[in-house]
């Protein structure tokens, strides 16, 4: 996949640097294949409908990056503008196409490595009074590993008809059908203020910072836990990395009570 650099003088700070750790800031792109990119004003020379970028390592803090694509059109340029508020160490993943080329889902699904899937139920110490809900579900492998280890009721959503039918097939195939619910919901809409004492996401950072308006609405005792990803500005109460044949995968885990004081 071919990687471009983001000029330093191209990015923005909003924060003030607290220590000289740096680590890069990763940006996936998708927009019309004969689209122009520009980031900060600088024209990227990379093509194709899904182009991958890569900063500098960057000392921590906030950045802000201006995003622009101009695509050719019957009727003239369509052009497509976004800031993306992003800090070191992230991922993120737009989508400029026109609404009508977008896929359903907000993220381009990623099955979460099995080994990370299993340190992260004992990282929210589940057990089987617990009843686990993952955002996102793609195959099931979440529920389906919370029922199946722990005995706890569980249940996974997804928008995408065919991770729905992925999910449903994994629960039939490892016999937890009497345990696990796998819904086609968009889980924006999800009223989380009953129902899960642990939630699980492998999303995005600014999809989990959507989410946090929902999430504050948990229950006290109710842990969060997220694959990769940070949620906003909140600082976890536990994190693990835990390595794979991928490389390395963090693990953050919030307290209900932790994403409401903050």
């Amino acid at each position: 996949m071919w990687r471009s650099s983001i000029l330093m003088a191209g990015l923005i700070s909003a924060g003030m640097f607290v220590q000289d750790s740096r680590k890069t800031i990763t940006v996936e792109v998708y927009l019309d294949d004969s689209a122009q990119l520009f980031i900060e004003k600088h024209e990227m020379r990379s093509k194709g409908t899904k182009r991958l970028f890569v900063s500098p390592p960057l000392p921590p803090g906030k950045y802000s990056y201006t995003i622009k694509s101009i695509s050719p059109g019957p009727n003239g340029p369509r052009t497509v503008t976004r800031q993306l508020d992003v800090q070191p160490g992230d991922f993120e993943s737009i989508d400029l196409r026109a609404p009508d080329k977008r896929p359903i889902t907000d993220v381009e699904y990623e099955p979460t490595p099995q080994n990370v899937v299993d340190a992260m139920l004992r990282l929210g110490k589940v057990t089987n009074k617990d009843v686990v809900w993952d955002l996102g579900c793609g195959d099931g492998r979440i529920p389906v590993t919370a029922a199946k280890v722990y005995g706890c009721q569980s249940r996974g959503f997804d928008i995408d008809p065919e991770r729905v039918k992925d999910s449903l097939a994994n629960v039939r195939n490892r016999g937890v059908e009497r345990l696990v619910t796998i819904e086609q919901r968009d889980i924006f809409t999800l009223d989380l203020s009953q129902g899960p004492t642990v939630v699980t996401l492998y999303l995005l950072p600014h999809l989990n910072a959507k989410l946090l308006p929902q999430l504050r609405k948990l229950p006290p005792g109710t842990r969060v836990l997220s694959v990769e990803h940070r949620m906003g500005d909140i600082k976890p109460d536990e994190h693990i990395a835990v390595d794979t044949e991928r490389g390395a995968y963090n693990v953050y885990l919030w307290k209900a009570e932790t994403l409401r004081d903050n």
